[in-house]
């Protein structure tokens, strides 16, 4: 049986014709207002920001270093960070003691990853992109998404640099950097650990605050 061909009213191909190309568009914004995509989008613009602070050419060193490292913390939850690299020892330190050294933290590991950064990026030609690239996020664990990402540093292979961000509220901010596998965090919880057994608690505070002070000079 021979079925009647449909005929669409010129109202319905308007409509048709209009809304076709909205389909990909809106897929689009619904994958950035995903907690993945806005992973990426905060990993993306520290990027940006920090390329652009480098490549400025207007700042000196201890003023890049400020300013990235102001950059840093602004995107990180230096206080979760900080807490999970002492682990069970963050219970040992006074109230006064965990606000100094929140604080010490982000003076010496947020500065020396600034200083990574300047060292990297520096001097270094051509846009980002040529150099920095997210090739993707995942979830990780219950609450964090890992997002991927490759960096080509002037001389050698291409590392892969991952970020690990926790969503607060709907703001993503970082708590963890890979780079080749190496977790920034259990790096620094390895290093402190090792000073807690040779020094104490006070040990640790006491070479963080000599740390602090060496980039102050």
């Amino acid at each position: 049986m021979n079925r009647a061909p449909v005929r669409l009213g010129r109202r319905q191909l308007l409509a048709m014709a209009v809304g076709a190309p909205l389909v990909p568009l809106w897929c689009r914004f619904a994958a950035a207002e995903s907690p993945a995509g806005r992973a990426e989008a905060v990993v993306e613009g520290l990027a940006e920001h920090a390329w652009a602070l480098i490549q400025s050419g207007e700042l000196d060193q201890r003023t890049r270093l400020d300013r990235l490292t102001e950059l840093l913390e602004s995107k990180t939850d230096v206080a979760l960070l900080s807490r999970l690299v002492l682990g069970r020892h963050w219970q040992r330190l006074t109230a006064a003691q965990q606000a100094g050294y929140e604080q010490l933290f982000g003076e010496v590991v947020l500065r020396n990853l600034a200083r990574r950064l300047d060292q990297y990026a520096y001097g270094t030609e051509g846009p980002l992109d040529q150099h920095f690239r997210i090739t993707g996020s995942l979830p990780a664990g219950k609450d964090d998404i890992l997002v991927r990402s490759k960096v080509a540093p002037p001389t050698g292979d291409t590392l892969s640099v991952d970020w690990r961000l926790r969503m607060q509220g709907d703001q993503p901010v970082i708590i963890d950097l890979i780079i080749e596998g190496v977790s920034l965090l259990v790096s620094q919880r390895s290093e402190f650990a090792a000073v807690i057994e040779r020094s104490d608690m006070e040990g640790l505070l006491a070479e963080l605050r000599a740390r602090a002070s060496s980039t102050e000079s």
